[in-house]
Order: structure tokens, then sequence, then C-alpha cells
């Protein structure tokens, strides 16, 4: 599957497209059994056991961890294509019509709410018109079963967005709990250590051309306990907050972590060491000259930089062993200065 902003979501669909495709493999083959060994319906028999047995297909497929996009676009296909065919060929009394009100909803849960009402309305010309010729034609017969078919059928949909909506949105604002930091609207620890797991969950492509591994940034503020004690808890946090804005000008939003009280971390994706070494001093720099006002009282701020890169297979802890080494080498050295020194795990036990 692609991604999406999400990833509770995409998950929550991939479960959704397993279990929907085994399930409704079943269906189709029991039907497919059905059609062909009681009601003699050989044709939608060979319709309803392809798409089983497709439906089968992407089940283990997407048990083992290898769905595709034209995966799930193709089991929705298949489903309406079974029933759509069913309620065509057979007698309307068999009650192929029924099934038509299931799929406005899975649409809906396995497409997303755009594309999912596409669908939905992109099959409700056939299913309208089909509903129409079929039904008896006596008086008004016909426009009363498209008008509460029309009524139930969309209403299916609505009722599953409404539920999609406020899922997505209970889900968003409990992600910004667990993954933001409050204060400064940077991502947390947390946030950093799932980045860390899928880092190393990555496979390597042999065929790709190398590209730089990640170097990492963990800038601490220099005696940010004067400032607190100083200036009040209050002042300290102001500051922390311009701190990550200067940091969020400087570094995609999505790469900007608060780790500790006054320490941040950046992740430089595809930067070598002296790309990295002059990104970090230019971050230095500006903070040094920027002024933090309190009370028409200016408040200067330096930080001290340390960079480690990050290397496959390097857990969390063995990653802080090495950056934590960089960083105090900076301090040590006077503060307000970047460090950056290639050193290995084994160094570092």
């Amino acid at each position: 599957m692609t991604n999406t902003k999400n990833p509770h979501l995409i998950e929550t669909r991939v479960t959704l497209h397993k279990w929907l495709s085994l399930s409704t493999g079943i269906v189709l083959l029991f039907f497919c059994f059905l059609n062909f060994v009681l009601l003699y319906q050989n044709a939608i028999a060979l319709v309803d056991g392809v798409f089983g047995v497709l439906n089968l297909y992407f089940f283990y497929k997407a048990n083992q961890g290898r769905m595709k996009r034209w995966h799930n676009n193709m089991l929705i296909l298949s489903l309406a294509s079974a029933v759509l065919y069913a309620f065509y060929f057979a007698d309307i009394r068999a009650g192929a019509v029924y099934w038509l009100l299931v799929l406005p909803p899975l649409f809906c849960l396995l497409l997303g709410a755009k594309r999912g009402l596409f669908c939905t309305i992109l099959l409700s010309f056939p299913a309208i018109w089909m509903l129409f010729i079929k039904s008896d034609t006596q008086e008004f017969i016909p426009y009363r079963s498209v008008l509460n078919f029309v009524l139930a059928y969309f209403l299916a949909y609505m009722v599953c967005y409404f539920y999609e909506n406020q899922y997505t949105t209970r889900d968003k604002a409990l992600q910004k709990m667990a993954f933001q930091d409050p204060l400064t609207g940077a991502k947390n620890r947390h946030a950093l250590e799932l980045f860390f797991e899928y880092f190393n969950k990555q496979a390597i492509d042999p065929f790709k051309e190398k590209a730089q591994e990640p170097h990492l940034l963990i800038i601490d503020i220099d005696f940010f306990k004067s400032v607190n004690d100083e200036f009040g808890h209050d002042v300290g946090d102001s500051v922390l907050v311009e701190i990550t804005e200067l940091l969020h000008y400087y570094a995609d939003k999505q790469q900007v972590y608060r780790i500790g009280g006054e320490e941040f971390l950046i992740v430089l994706q595809d930067y070598s060491s002296s790309e990295a070494f002059s990104f970090a001093e230019r971050i230095r720099r500006n903070i040094e000259n920027s002024v933090f006002l309190y009370h028409e009282q200016d408040i200067k701020i330096t930080v001290s930089i340390g960079i480690a890169q990050l290397k496959k297979g390097q857990t969390f802890k063995e990653f802080f062993k090495v950056a934590d080494k960089n960083l105090y080498s900076a301090k040590n050295k006077g503060r307000n200065l970047v460090h950056h020194e290639m050193l290995t795990i084994a160094e570092q036990l």
C-alpha cells in the first residue's frame, strides 16, 4: 500500500482488506456452488467462482504482508461486478439487490471518503437502471423501488462516512497527544523511537545507489537553568517555543523532536558529514544572533550541538551513547559550538 498521512488508518484498512477478501472469497465460492449445482445458472456461477478465487488470492498476499494497491482496487471491482452481474441476470425476487446496499460502506472504509463517494455514485447508475427495468411496471412501482433504493443506498454510505470521519478525527487527536510535545509542538521522544524502528525495518535496495545515512543533530540550550532561575519558568517555556519555531524554520517540522527539557534533535536525510556540520553551524549562529525579549530586557541564548551518523541496525540507546558523547564534547570545549566526530559503537561500549 502507498503511504498516507495516517498510519493507523492504513493499518485498519489493510486489516479490513485482508479479512474482507477472505470472507467474500468464501461467500462467492459458496454462491458459485449454489448456482452451479442447485440453480443451474452456470454463467453466474463462473463469475462468482473466478472472483471468489481471486479474493482468496488477495487474502493470501495480505496475510503474507505483500498487499499491493491494485489488490485493494481489484477487490472492490470484483465485489461490484459480481453483485451487478447476479442482479442483472437473476430474478429480482432472488434478492441480489440487497448486496448492493453493502457496497457503499465498503467503498468508504477501503478507499476513503472521496474515492469511496466517487465509486458509490458511479455504481448507482447501473444499479438504478437495472432496478427500474426489472421492477413491476404497474403504476408507480418502478419509481417507488428506485426511490427507496437510492435513499437506503446513499444513507448506508453517509452512516459509514460520519463514522469514518469521527474515527479519523479522534485518531489524529490521540496521535497528537502521543507523539507531539504539548508545549512546543515538536515531535516527542516516543515519536523518535518510532522513527528508529521504521528506519531499521526498511529493506536495503541492492540496485539503488547508496544514499547518505541520516545524520542526527542533538541541540542543547546552554545554561538554560539560569534562564528559569532568573526569569521564571514561564519565560523559559517561551524561549523553548521560540527555539522550536526557529528550528522549524530551518528544518522540516516532521524532522524536529524535543527529547528532553532543553534538548532537541533534528534528523537530516541524505546529508554528507560536511553538509550536516554546515547546517548545524548555521543553526548555532542564528540562535546566537537572535534576541529573546522579556519586558524589554534582552535574553541571549546559545546552544551546543553534537552530530552523529545513524547506522543501520543501531538501537535507540546505542545511538544516544554516540550522540551524547559528541554533545558533551561540545560542552566541554566551551559550549556554543558544534562537535562532530566519526565514532563507532564499539568505541562507546
